[in-house]
């Protein structure tokens, strides 16, 4: 080859590479990279009432897996470099997909609101809800539409905040925008809402802003008594097996809890935790057997377990019955239903509580997670 064609050539790879370079970098620098606490976006009707503490609140935790429907097998659901694991993709008639076909994320938010509509719960935490702005799901603006399809005072109150968004990932099966947030629904006024940043996975300098940000969206709910009570709505991180990030989430989390406990102010934290529950690693141990999934034998979760009450409780998850709690029903194909709980509601001591399950019957074909729901009665008013 001429020297001057060689030149050419190495001219124009330096061009490439320094036009990529330039895009990365600005895309770098506009990436979405919170601070440890920020004013989250809240959303309300003037004439949203406040919460009549003599009523009962009725408040359910709900991941929806960005309303992609459970009719695929996603490219982080399974070691795709496993032989069997793409046999029994294929056995049971599925592929091995990067995102949602754009019916099925409509025909999931249909279903998602026939279970909110039915439910009918006071407030309701959402996690991985996409906007507008999400490439994975044809930006489907997935709050609008799902509130389209409730009746249209049932929340007047809104409040959500991104944990993964950037103008766009280089991922080969994303390669586009991505915005998912945390949505927080509520029947009551929501007087205010701060976005709490969880710890991160350790990421290099370039990748650290195009990763998740994992947070707790804290909203303040009006009461009657002129104090306000506390909503937490939070999804930590999915892969931190091997890491201490699931301990330093646990352990931000518990300071918040504690602020809120020294404040006196009633609180519920809800969402998809990503963790096994202090069973004495039952769960853990028929996970493992099966080869699919991956967790720490020391639960992380155990801190929240010796200081709060939870949903589930521990008798629950040690008992007979404890499958009527699992709440999440991983897309591998070789899993023939829910088989791990990962998904809970702790409440501060001002609660008693009236009703706790999970709706798993009718909600197995919507999500790879399940509808948590609580009931609480207000036991005692702050001094």
């Amino acid at each position: 080859m001429p020297a001057r064609i060689l030149s050419v050539v190495a001219k124009s790879l330096l061009a490439l590479v320094l036009v990529c370079a330039i895009v990365i970098g600005v895309l770098w620098y506009r990436a979405y990279w919170p601070g440890e606490t920020e004013v989250a976006s809240v959303q309300c009707t003037q004439d949203a009432p406040a919460w009549t503490t003599q009523s009962p609140l009725k408040v359910m935790s709900y991941n929806v897996q960005y309303m992609a429907s459970k009719n695929y097998v996603f490219f982080y659901d399974i070691d795709v470099d496993d032989p069997e694991r793409i046999a029994a993709v294929e056995n049971a008639n599925k592929i091995v997909a990067s995102y949602p076909a754009e019916e099925d994320v409509h025909w999931t938010l249909e279903q998602v609101a026939e279970v909110i509509r039915s439910e009918d719960p006071d407030i309701v935490l959402l996690q991985e809800i996409n906007g507008a702005d999400d490439s994975r799901t044809h930006y489907v603006d997935q709050v609008r539409e799902l509130i389209s399809k409730l009746p249209s005072d049932m929340y007047p109150c809104q409040s959500e905040s991104p944990y993964w968004k950037a103008e766009f990932i280089f991922h080969p099966n994303v390669l586009g925008p991505v915005n998912m947030k945390l949505l927080t629904l509520s029947r009551y006024r929501i007087t205010h809402s701060v976005r709490h940043q969880l710890p991160r996975i350790a990421r290099n300098f370039v990748l650290k802003p195009f990763y998740f940000q994992r947070a707790v969206l804290e909203s303040h709910i009006a009461t009657d008594q002129g104090q306000t009570l506390a909503l937490l709505n939070t999804h930590f991180d999915a892969w931190g097996e091997g890491t201490d990030v699931m301990r330093r989430q646990i352990a931000r989390t518990a300071r918040i809890l504690h602020r809120l406990d020294t404040e006196n102010t009633p609180w519920i934290l809800g969402g998809d935790l990503n963790l096994l529950p202090p069973d004495n690693n039952r769960q853990r141990a028929s996970i493992h057997a099966a080869g699919t999934g991956d967790y720490n034998e020391i639960p992380e979760l155990g801190p929240l377990y010796e200081r709060y009450r939870g949903i589930p409780s521990l008798e629950q998850l040690t008992s007979e019955d404890s499958s009527a709690w699992y709440t999440h029903f991983p897309n591998d194909p070789t899993v023939a239903g829910p088989d791990r709980t990962i998904d809970y509601l702790f409440y501060s001591d001002q609660w008693r509580l009236l009703d706790a399950y999970v709706r798993q019957e009718d909600t197995l074909h919507i999500s790879d997670h399940l509808p948590l729901i609580g009931v609480y009665s207000f036991e005692s008013p702050a001094p």
